[in-house]
């Protein structure tokens, strides 16, 4: 894939991919180096649809997140109330710091579903699309996880 393409892929989509892997690593240096994987990989990559770029990118990063965690599974673990801390901004708001822990106390399986959704504005065949799962899977997922999201943020105390 020739430099100026890659740069104006890159330039679409890097937030996009990051945030997705965010939701698999729950840090965001290591959704950074994810996102970078993806798009190391992208680059190898011959000829590709601009249409399958994206899911295809998403996928890459999930796969590479999940693949770290394996990795670091026996070596290191930490507790979720900490691992939200970590990835707290400064900047964010009282409310924003609760949903980001929200977020996080899901199960992975829901997380990317609703940021895709909710966050990103995919409908929910798109969001199916980009994660390889069929369009009712991904409804209740999405339906399951936004219920949990709310038992969760009202736990925060919103």
């Amino acid at each position: 894939m020739d430099r100026q393409r890659m740069a104006l892929i890159y330039e679409d989509y890097a937030e996009t991919v990051t945030r997705a892997a965010w939701h698999y690593t729950g840090s965001l240096h290591s959704a950074q180096d994810c996102a970078e994987e993806a798009f190391l990989r992208l680059m190898k990559q011959e000829d590709m649809e601009d249409a399958h770029i994206l899911p295809w990118l998403i996928r890459t990063a999930v796969n590479v997140a999940k693949d770290t965690l394996k990795a670091h599974e026996h070596s290191r673990t930490v507790p979720l109330d900490e691992l939200s801390c970590a990835v707290t901004d400064d900047e964010l708001t009282l409310s924003e710091r609760a949903a980001m822990r929200a977020m996080l106390s899901l199960d992975e399986r829901y997380r990317l579903p609703l940021y895709l959704h909710l966050a990103q504005g995919y409908t929910i065949i798109e969001t199916a699309r980009l994660l390889g799962k069929g369009m009712n899977t991904t409804a209740s997922l999405i339906r399951r996880g936004k219920k949990l999201l709310q038992k969760a943020y009202e736990k925060e105390g919103f």
